[in-house]
């Protein structure tokens, strides 16, 4: 029988904006008591509107270690932990920008790093931990990235150990279309996302509506821990350049 989530605590990180923001809905329809955080007070405010429930909004940057283990401090327990930082890269080990590769590093495994060191602990025994990755581009097209989203899973089934019986789990989207393609040029990412669409066996590039119900999978699985779910539209099924 699924979990209910009615009066449980959530609390998700990166839920300002795409698949945290499309998770944030789905949960607080499901009666759930949301918490969202980011960096961003201008787009918290605008996701509290959207999600059209009694939301709390709360300031984090998981890029500094001391902002996330100050954010945790102010709760006692969690039911549920989302997390959903992270940026991207292209590129390889030869052709890649060595910042630009660190900061995908920095900000998609040492964030969610944080993110469980101190959100982890304060996880109700029956509760859950998330994290996502990513199961996108391969080695030579985004070094860091697909460098991150293993290390990602590792930190789950690390954790699914280390603070267990709460369950952690990771979601690994595909091509997805959200607001972290907006530095993309709107013609050249249209382009991009009707190639990969073309060779996927479903034939669309995911919303993040598409993406969200994976995770209130997770959350009402009870016995599921250690784990990477794909969402990638069949792309295993497929080569694709």
């Amino acid at each position: 029988m699924a979990e209910s989530l009615i009066n449980q605590s959530i609390v998700i990180i990166g839920g300002s904006s795409g698949i945290g923001l499309a998770v944030a809905k789905l949960v607080a329809q499901q009666g759930a008591k949301v918490t969202i955080a980011s960096r961003s007070k201008e787009r918290l405010g605008k996701a509290a509107k959207d999600i059209e429930a009694d939301v709390q909004i709360g300031m984090i940057d998981t890029l500094d270690e001391s902002s996330v283990k100050e954010f945790f401090a102010s709760f006692d327990q969690i039911d549920h932990l989302l997390c959903f930082a992270g940026d991207s890269m292209g590129g390889g080990v030869l052709n890649s920008d060595i910042a630009t590769a660190q900061n995908a590093m920095q900000s998609k495994f040492w964030g969610q790093f944080y993110v469980g060191r101190y959100g982890g602990t304060k996880i109700k025994p029956t509760g859950s931990l998330t994290f996502t990755a990513g199961s996108g581009p391969r080695p030579h097209q985004a070094i860091a990235t697909v460098a991150a989203n293993a290390g990602v899973s590792l930190l789950a089934e690390s954790l699914a150990k280390e603070i267990a019986p709460v369950r952690v789990n990771v979601v690994a989207p595909y091509y997805t279309d959200t607001p972290m393609w907006s530095g993309i040029a709107a013609d050249s990412r249209q382009e991009l996302f009707e190639r990969v669409a073309k060779q996927l066996p479903i034939g669309f590039i995911a919303k993040p509506e598409d993406v969200a119900p994976t995770y209130l999978h997770i959350l009402q699985s009870t016995y599921l821990t250690g784990i990477t779910i794909p969402v990638n539209g069949g792309a295993l099924l497929q080569t694709i350049e």
